[in-house]
């Protein structure tokens, strides 16, 4: 059609005519602006779409080849689920079905089936040790537990609980109540629910369980025996599981076909680390170099990051190479010692030159630790109580005597030379640090004892929480030189960087966690070996113990993250274990299981907040859920699963009593920063009320006292809140005005609180040191005999 005046140009506003000499097309068909939108929407939303159908296309792909016979092997982890259970049996069944041989000495093996078109790894844990268990289950892609159902195990079980029944008469102590499934025989002991607890707390695979000898059982009674544990195992277990009977070999044929055919359940905490299941393993002695084989998992890897052994401690890759089918190996990549990723824990001393001797400042700062004034005090007095005594009668001149007490403050005694930046994970032995050989050494008795005065001690704590009397004979002034008040707990100003002990200036902080995850993750994606090759890793300065200790027992390899060596103040948001019955105090030794790694730490326990600060508790009673527990250790990228579990016993180590489950949860973002404060309640009686004006006794007893803590605020425990105006006479009695009148029996307060640092006792577990130590103590014995 022509146009009415063929003069004016469409589109010629001085914006059209400028964007189109810059080369943007002008649609005419375009009349409005939401039609533009609404194609740019639809366009986007196909997009997406075709994004998300190519994602589970390739989720689809990944899972098709997980297992098949030219793919990924499917880990299967064999474990005994009580004392009696024969986990050899179930892998040969397997293997039997497979038509192949059972390798006794093998561990762990690879199976591929051309014929049924399968691949399996498989791993046999054959002792009902908890701690090899919960490593079986971390790189299982399908955890079989194996439970032994005969009739005489149950009997047994009876028996033992008829016995302990008799045993709580006799003694005039009440029975235990039972669960719902004691009375109706289950073949479930008390390691039995330790496990499912543990690998339930860290995250459960693809589980099976697997009921053997329910043929000992009459025809009429197998089937209500099975359905008995099918109830019990669904109600702990998650819906997935699966619990057969086997009894010939079609039933192992209908598990296998189960895990070959099941989806793999991702645990995220393992699937953003690069990991393998070590097959095979050669050390070099001369080059101190151990070359081990296995199919890479997770994430891929390059030959600059860090692995770490799991029980056995973190070194660095020479090459990655990939295996070919005919045993050949393809060189992938080579690091030199510039690009590899530091060994370094913390960070370099300054006052430290680099050939590591010590620097005037150094030995000065020993001289002034040395020339420390020592005072005199009362046998059984902590350190934080010692400064109560420091007054001019007190002071220790000389060297002290035997029979006085010399205390001096952790955090003063602590030297630079256990925080160099050359410090391994083993300088520190923290087997040998008093509280814990004390635990150790403790005999079932001693240990009652201890645990009836903790629980006296939690009680108090609980009834009355962090109150604290004023001493009589000592200025309250100096009782609580380290305390402060504050007007609000959330919003009181608190300098996190003032006072900070000397640990302090060797630890990282991360500015911007969620990035540098990020970022750390996004470059393990870059690496040059691919998930589901079959590498070989060669690391170096491994140690000839680590070989020889690891020559017949599962080994796993995990690569760490970028920052992931590094060590700052770490921070798990953990919940209390079912089973537990006790108190636990703050400081108390345990061992940790971080994700791959395993650590001996001693937890500050606080409540859970999420601003920057939490106030610390003495105890994590039997009626808290949750809690925050926070130490030093090595940065752990979320979500990473933390287990605690305590220390046992002298008479439980030589019984083989495992460890016990104290607490588990989960990783914060690790924050130096964060104040753990530490409250402490002063409370005082009311002695004369005047309308709002009250005098206030008991919680002082002198004047200068009243001076000093006048602008701290006061409240009472009915929500009364004022202020102290002035001292009356000399001996501690004070005026306060209040918001409110205040009855005759209300306990006026006021709050003091303390920032707590936790202790630097965090040492890598390493199951070489403990081989050594048995084998000093076996020596000792026999040098004794």
């Amino acid at each position: 059609m022509a146009r009415n005046k063929a003069h004016k140009q469409r589109f010629a506003s001085k914006h059209a005519l400028a964007d189109k000499s810059k080369g943007r097309q002008v649609r005419p068909g375009q009349t409005s602006v939401k039609a533009g939108t609404s194609a740019h929407v639809k366009e986007r939303s196909r997009q997406a779409a075709a994004a998300l159908r190519d994602k589970r296309a390739n989720a689809a792909n990944e899972q098709r080849r997980l297992g098949s016979a030219d793919g990924l092997p499917r880990i299967v982890g064999v474990v005994p689920a009580n004392e009696s259970a024969n986990t050899e049996e179930i892998v040969q069944g397997f293997c039997k079905c497979l038509n192949v041989e059972f390798p006794h000495n093998e561990q762990p093996f690879s199976v591929v089936s051309k014929e049924k078109k399968c691949f399996f790894t498989f791993i046999c844990e054959k002792n009902c040790n908890d701690q090899d268990c919960i490593d079986v289950a971390k790189v299982s892609d399908f955890l079989v537990l194996t439970l032994d159902c005969s009739q005489a195990v149950q009997n047994t079980i009876r028996e033992l609980q008829d016995a302990q029944g008799f045993a709580g008469d006799d003694d005039g102590a009440e029975t235990i109540a039972t669960t719902w499934f004691s009375d109706v025989g289950l073949c479930i002991t008390d390691y039995t629910r330790d496990l499912v607890a543990a690998v339930n707390s860290q995250g459960a695979p693809n589980t099976v369980v697997v009921i053997q000898n329910l043929h000992t059982f009459p025809d009429r009674q197998r089937q209500k025996v099975l359905k008995i544990h099918q109830r019990y195992f669904r109600s702990v277990l998650n819906d997935a599981t699966k619990i057969v009977s086997v009894v010939d070999e079609n039933d192992y044929a209908s598990i296998l076909r189960h895990i070959q055919v099941s989806k793999v359940r991702a645990l995220k905490w393992r699937d953003q680390h690069p990991y393998m299941v070590v097959e095979d393993k050669v050390y070099d002695t001369d080059a101190q170099e151990l070359t081990i084989l296995g199919y890479l998992r997770g994430l891929p890897f390059s030959a600059t990051q860090l692995v770490h052994l799991t029980n056995y401690g973190t070194y660095q890759v020479s090459k990655v190479e990939e295996i070919m089918k005919g045993g050949e190996r393809r060189l992938i990549e080579a690091s030199e010692e510039a690009q590899r990723e530091p060994l370094q824990q913390v960070q370099a001393n300054s006052t430290l030159e680099d050939d590591g001797m010590p620097t005037d400042a150094d030995v000065l700062y020993h001289q002034e630790i040395e020339q420390t004034r020592k005072i005199r005090v009362p046998a059984g007095v902590s350190s934080d109580q010692a400064a109560w005594y420091d007054t001019a009668e007190n002071v220790v001149e000389g060297d002290a005597p035997e029979q006085e007490h010399v205390i001096m403050d952790d955090e003063e005694a602590f030297t630079g030379d256990a925080m160099s930046y050359r410090t391994t994970q083993t300088d520190v032995d923290f087997l040998k640090a008093e509280d814990v050989v004390r635990l150790e050494r403790m005999t079932d008795e001693e240990k009652i004892v201890e645990m009836e005065k903790l629980k006296k001690m939690s009680e108090e704590e609980a009834w009355n929480p962090d109150m604290v009397d004023t001493p009589v004979n000592l200025p309250a002034r100096q009782r609580f030189a380290k305390y402060r008040g504050m007007k609000s707990f959330n919003t009181g100003k608190w300098d996190p960087a003032e006072n900070l002990p000397a640990q302090y200036a060797y630890v990282y902080k991360l500015q911007g966690y969620s990035r540098i995850r990020e970022s750390a993750i996004y470059a393990c994606e870059e690496g040059m070996a691919e998930v589901g090759m079959h590498v070989a890793l060669t690391l170096i300065n491994v140690p000839q113990s680590v070989s020889e200790n690891c020559s017949s027992c599962l080994l796993i390899a995990s690569g760490q993250l970028q920052h992931e060596q590094k060590w700052s103040v770490l921070h798990f948001q953990v919940q209390r274990a079912s089973e537990l019955d006790e108190p636990i105090k703050s400081k108390t030794p345990m061992l940790a299981h971080i994700g791959f790694r395993k650590f001996y730490v001693s937890p500050l326990f606080s409540d859970i907040s999420s601003g920057d600060r939490s106030k610390f508790a003495r105890f994590f009673h039997e009626g808290d859920k949750f809690r925050m527990a926070s130490f030093f250790g090595p940065i752990s990228y979320n979500p990473c699963p933390i287990l605690l579990f305590q220390v046992p016993s002298l008479e439980e180590q030589t019984e083989g009593n495992p460890l016990r489950l104290a607490c588990f949860g989960g990783a914060l973002p690790p924050n130096p920063d964060t104040l753990l404060l530490k409250r402490a309640v002063l409370t005082g009686r009311v002695a004369v009320i005047h309308k709002k004006q009250i005098v206030v006794k008991y919680m002082f007893f002198n004047d200068e006292d009243i001076k000093w803590f006048q602008p701290v605020d006061l409240y009472t425990k009915f929500g009364r809140r004022g202020k102290i105006t002035k001292a009356v006479g000399s001996h501690g009695l004070f005026k306060a005005v209040l918001n409110d009148q205040v009855m005759q029996h209300d306990v006026v307060c006021m709050d003091l609180f303390k920032r707590v640092f936790p202790k630097w006792t965090t040492v890598a577990f390493n199951m070489s040191d403990v081989a050594d130590a048995d084998k000093e103590n076996e020596e000792g014995v026999q040098s004794v005999v």
